[in-house]
């Protein structure tokens, strides 16, 4: 189950995102639904069905997750490519 503790580990596809501050102050207050994830970015439709790609290393992103709550996340932390950011968690936890 995704929680505000693990985000960082599963996937962020299909997901609710808002950036909620970014060094470029023309994304702020952009929201939709993540639809893709490279290694350095966030590619989400927005409310009025157009794409947005979102470069991580200069946002804040505010998470809705499955059971409503929300978690912000600084996108300097999911700098990794999607499946590698996933496989650490396992193998930190693989003994």
């Amino acid at each position: 189950m995704i929680t505000s503790e693990n985000i960082i580990f599963h996937e962020l596809i299909g997901l609710e995102v808002e950036v909620i501050n970014s060094f470029n102050e023309s994304l702020i207050g952009i929201n939709g639904k993540v639809v893709d994830e490279t290694k350095k970015t966030l590619l989400i439709e927005t409310c009025n069905d157009s794409e947005k790609l979102l470069p991580k290393d200069v946002s804040i992103f505010k998470f809705t997750l499955p059971n409503g709550s929300h978690v912000e996340v600084n996108g300097k932390i999911l700098l990794n490519r999607p499946e590698d950011r996933i496989k650490k968690r396992h193998k930190k936890f693989n003994w």
